[in-house]
Parts: C-alpha cells; structure tokens; sequence
C-alpha cells in the first residue's frame, strides 16, 4: 500500500454525514460520496486524518481544478488514488440534489424574467457586468452564482433578490 503524502490547503471541505457517506464541498458544486460498507474512517482508521485530507485533494484536483472535468473520469480517477492507499472505493457518487435543485429554480427566474422583458442573454449579461457565457450556466442552473453576481443580475432585470419563506 502507497500512502499519498498529502500536505496543503485545498478549496474542497469534506466531512461525513453518516458512517459511509461524506460530503463534499466545492466553491461551484457539492458531492456526496457513499461507500459500500460502514468502515469507520471517521475515527480515523489510520491514526490520523489522512483519508479527509486525500478525498479533499483528489476531488479539489479532478472536480475543481480540472478544466471542463468529465464526471466519470474523475469519479474513476479518485477511486483508484483512494484503492492505491487502502481505502475502500467510492460505491456511489452524485452531486448534492438540493443545491442543484435550487440552481435550477433560480436560473429559471432569471431566464423567466429576461425572456417577460424582451431581453436577450447578452444584452443581460453586458447590463450585468458578467460573462455571457457565465450567465447561460446560471440560467440552467450549470453554475453556482455568488450573492454579488446575482444582486447585478437582478439589478440589471429591475428586481431585487429577497429570502422568502418555503411554501412546500
């Protein structure tokens, strides 16, 4: 067995949410990994927090890092780094369902009140201060937009952003 000599700070938080699922965080995305069985890596089964700190370097490398990754590929690379160092791999693996569902929802609103206006995508963006093609990922709900890209957009739709309360 190789141990990955992992040293740094990486972008990606992973913490666990149960025996055999971790969770994920990217700045533009979220993952939940599931592992067939209940090792308890949470107490550390190497004696320290060396699993933590190697799913946070493989995803922060081929979710983050890479440009354009492709899902499985990165999937099947951070499998083989966590077989090679002793860990069990990665059963199953999905984005984290609730932030994209709210992705979605959002952009929908924006493409909603753009269309209502008469106004095209780079016309809104250019209004914005923002990339056109930034605003196409925000519009399918492909991009996870800060609190400061979204007030311009909604400045530049005459709308403001509100927290309100769910109706589900």
């Amino acid at each position: 067995m190789i141990r990955s000599q992992i040293s740094g700070n990486y972008p990606a938080k992973v913490n666990f949410v149960e025996q055999n699922k971790v969770k994920i965080e990217l700045p533009d995305n979220t993952y939940i990994a599931i592992f067939a069985t209940n090792y308890n890596y949470m107490t550390t089964v190497h004696g320290d927090n060396h699993f933590l700190r190697l799913m946070a370097a493989e995803f922060t490398m081929y979710m983050y890092y890479t440009p354009r990754p492709d899902f499985e590929t990165g999937v099947r690379n951070i499998n083989a780094n966590l077989y090679r160092d002793g860990y069990e791999m990665m059963l199953f693996v999905s984005p984290d369902q609730d932030k994209i569902d709210e992705r979605q929802r959002i952009g929908t609103r924006i493409k909603e009140l753009r269309q209502k206006q008469n106004i095209d995508a780079r016309t809104l963006a250019i209004r914005a201060g923002i990339d056109a093609s930034n605003l196409s990922r925000i519009e399918q709900g492909r991009y996870s937009v800060g609190l400061d890209i979204l007030a311009k957009i909604a400045n530049a739709l005459n709308a403001r952003v509100e927290i309100v309360e769910n109706t589900k």
